[in-house]
């Protein structure tokens, strides 16, 4: 078990001290209601065939129901076994049957789409559990062990059924089980999962099914008419070669029914021939026998999908990857799908990670020279290139940029991104694992341009949903393609964009090694606009993370370390303002007064913080575009203002920010806006005044899943105004980022 893992356990036997988030009723308060969450169901459809598990089924159903004594641990069922021997099939049809136990929702979580080089991400997998839960991006925490915390005080006392499909630890299950005894994990493995300990009080590792179970289920595949019609010994035949795999059964009869004239005799006489002569597992066989039906595009496709980054491809992927039209590609898909070859789940098509396997032998069996595999690849990786570029200039609008947008891919059709900004994020979100996926793609292949092109697209994403290890795993790999391209101002951008996930994550020397060359390479740049403007934003980035830095020292009662780091923010950022009023660069100009006040503030200068909130907002309302840091500079004027003492001056501000939030439907804003106008209140002998906005804002915290905000008193600010870069909700329009001047 790692230390962090440890450590989260350890919290989760302290979950009992956490006050869980409950539902609120709708209340009236300036006319804005809170949110009711409603329960999800998000299980997978059944398997429309399903035969046998009968005892495993009656051992999970008969599980006692808990006594109320016992401690805040869900029943966990640990379910083990061969891949394609139908784990998960059973975990799904037992979720769909005992889902009206657990009126708290139903969830499934695949842990093979969040893992990198074997690890999974479990951060990642939390922040979408907590979205389904309800829990809006805004009021997500940012790092494991809060976001650990966040899960368990959202699902403390509730009854809720969670599948986990594909672990390989107990030390992966561990934080994700529900704060509640009430609750029922299902856990499938590969293997025995000894490391959950006492955790599991029922572990099932699934035999392979008789020969008869796999006759009926084949039956049931194939059609009653045709099976009925084969003798005793063709049946025996077909179902052995299928060694009991669900999996291996499902391709079979998918290729008896593609083929209804050809007898089930000849059928089991190929694919025991074709064991015989490979010398490989049976299902192995069965796969050889539906790869050879195939027709040429359905193969091609088949052999190059698995150079798709990514643990599913949508139809405009598969195209890019086939270089054909989206018609062509889909009646492919169609043919894959029928030849039981490749699955459909919401989102994409999928393929059995033995499947895959299988699809990456043919293809270098019919590809020796990795000719057909490599242009897959480049067409791949082109086509996401164009459309990252194009979802973050909808999202972003023209902002600051080092690789060229490219032209469409020849014969295979853009995708469909819609016009609205929050059109764009859905998609990027969608396709997220594919694009970051693209950037460690793109420079395993040498194509180094498009590395560093597909990083910088995803950084407006990066922004609004943080999965931080997936952005530095990215981002490292677009630095090296950079360096290895020896472009000097890619080299700089990219260790910009580094940068920013690895101090979020508390890894504040890297970040520093990584700006610390950004600034030495920067000095080799030229005078022209570009130039001095890139060589801005990588000043602008060094002074983040002094202000980073800062803010965690303050954190930790260390005040020496953060006024000195908070120094050093506000000389980086007049330097960089310096810089973007000499290029004639007003926007740049105001967001770097934005983030010196950001830095006074955070200093407890608050005299001087008021003075450059209300320049950059002043200069912010007079740009087009430019509402939402309009907004955070008056928020943070108000809040500047208060600390301050000037309660008359602070409260027009203040209210009027408040009044913002609501109209952008900003909850995380509104409730920030309102603990400080109930400090204000309080401060002004207006007590009920007062209860009405912190009753608000908690009702916002709970209903989001949000811990308990503290109340801005004296000394330095910990939270110095937002930072300026997109914040998510319905209908937000992400702001570009402190480089994007």
């Amino acid at each position: 078990m790692t230390e962090q893992t440890r450590n989260v356990v350890g919290d989760h036997a302290r979950v009992d001290t956490v006050v869980q988030a409950q539902h609120v009723s709708t209340v009236n308060i300036h006319q804005a209601a809170a949110v009711v969450h409603t329960p999800a169901f998000e299980l997978p459809p059944e398997r429309a065939h399903f035969v046998d598990r009968t005892e495993e089924q009656a051992r999970i159903a008969d599980l006692p129901e808990p006594d109320g004594a016992q401690p805040a641990t869900p029943q966990v069922v640990t379910i083990s076994g061969l891949g394609g021997i139908g784990k998960t099939a059973l975990c799904v049809r037992l979720g769909h049957r005992l889902a009206d136990r657990h009126p708290d929702g139903a969830h499934y979580i695949d842990l093979d789409d969040y893992r990198r080089e074997g690890a999974a991400d479990l951060a990642a997998v939390l922040a979408d559990l907590l979205s389904g839960l309800g829990v809006e991006r805004a009021w997500l925490a940012t790092d494991f062990r809060s976001l650990a915390r966040q899960y368990w005080a959202r699902t403390r006392g509730g009854r809720r059924l969670l599948v986990i499909d594909n672990a390989r630890t107990g030390a992966e299950v561990q934080p994700l089980l529900p704060a509640s005894a009430a609750s029922l994990v299902l856990v499938t493995s590969h293997g025995p999962l000894y490391d959950l300990g006492d955790t599991a009080p029922l572990e099932l590792a699934l035999a392979p099914l008789s020969t008869d179970h796999i006759a009926e289920l084949l039956r049931l595949l194939s059609g009653e008419q045709r099976w009925a019609a084969a003798d005793p010994a063709t049946v025996h035949t077909l179902a052995t070669a299928c060694a009991g795999l669900p999996k291996a059964a499902e391709v079979a009869g998918e290729l008896a029914r593609r083929l209804p004239h050809r007898s089930l005799a000849a059928l089991a006489e190929r694919l025991t021939a074709e064991l015989h002569q490979q010398g490989s597992k049976p299902v192995e066989a069965v796969w050889d026998a539906a790869y050879a039906e195939l027709g040429a595009a359905a193969a091609q496709l088949y052999r190059i999908l698995p150079e798709c980054p990514g643990p599913s491809v949508t139809e405009h992927t598969a195209a890019a990857l086939l270089g054909r039209s989206l018609p062509a590609t889909e009646d492919a898909l169609a043919e894959l799908v029928a030849a039981g070859l490749l699955d459909y789940r919401t989102g994409g098509y999928r393929q059995h990670a033995l499947v895959r396997g299988h699809a990456a032998r043919r293809a270098r069996q019919a590809d020796p020279d990795g000719t057909e595999r490599a242009d897959a690849r480049r067409r791949v990786l082109h086509w996401l290139r164009r459309q990252s570029a194009r979802a973050d200039l909808v999202m972003a609008g023209t902002r600051l940029t080092v690789e060229p947008e490219v032209p469409p891919l020849p014969g295979v059709p853009d995708a469909d991104l819609g016009t609205a900004k929050s059109q764009a994020l859905h998609w990027m979100e969608a396709n997220r694992q594919a694009l970051y996926g693209a950037v460690a793609l793109a420079h395993d292949s040498g194509r180094d341009q498009d590395a560093v092109a597909l990083a910088e697209s995803l950084w407006t994403h990066f922004l609004d949903h943080p999965r931080h290890a997936d952005a530095i795993d990215a981002f490292t790999a677009a630095v090296a393609a950079a360096d290895r391209a020896d472009q000097l101002p890619a080299r700089i951008r990219t260790r910009c964009l580094l940068a920013r996930p690895l101090w979020e994550t508390a890894r504040f020397e890297e970040a520093a090694t990584a700006l610390d060359r950004a600034r030495a390479l920067a000095e080799l740049l030229g005078e022209e606009f570009a130039d001095r403007r890139l060589a801005a934003s990588a000043i602008d980035f060094h002074g983040q993370l002094a202000l980073a830095e800062g803010q965690w020292a303050t954190e930790r009662g260390d005040a020496d370390t953060a006024r000195a780091h908070f120094a050093t923010a506000r000389a980086d950022f007049d330097t960089a303002r310096a810089i973007h009023l000499a290029i004639g660069n007003a926007y740049g100009a105001a967001l770097q007064t934005y983030q010196c006040a950001r830095a006074a503030a955070a200093a407890d200068d608050q005299a001087e913080a008021a003075e450059l909130f209300a320049r950059a907002h002043q200069a912010f309302a007079g740009m087009d575009g430019r509402q939402r840091m309009t907004a955070r500079a008056r928020s943070g004027l108000g809040r500047a203002l208060l600390r301050a003492g000037r309660y008359p001056d602070a409260e027009p501000h203040l209210t009027a920010a408040l009044a913002d939030a609501e109209a952008r439907r900003s909850t995380f804003d509104e409730a920030r806006i309102r603990t400080d106008l109930a400090t204000l209140a309080d401060r002004t002998g207006r007590p009920a005044e007062a209860a009405q906005h912190r009753t608000r804002a908690a009702e916002l915290r709970a209903a989001h899943g949000a811990a308990p905000d503290p109340e801005p008193g004296p000394g330095p600010d910990p939270d110095p105004g937002a930072a300026p870069d997109p914040e998510p909700g319905p209908g937000a329009t992400p702001n570009p980022g402190p480089d994007e001047s």
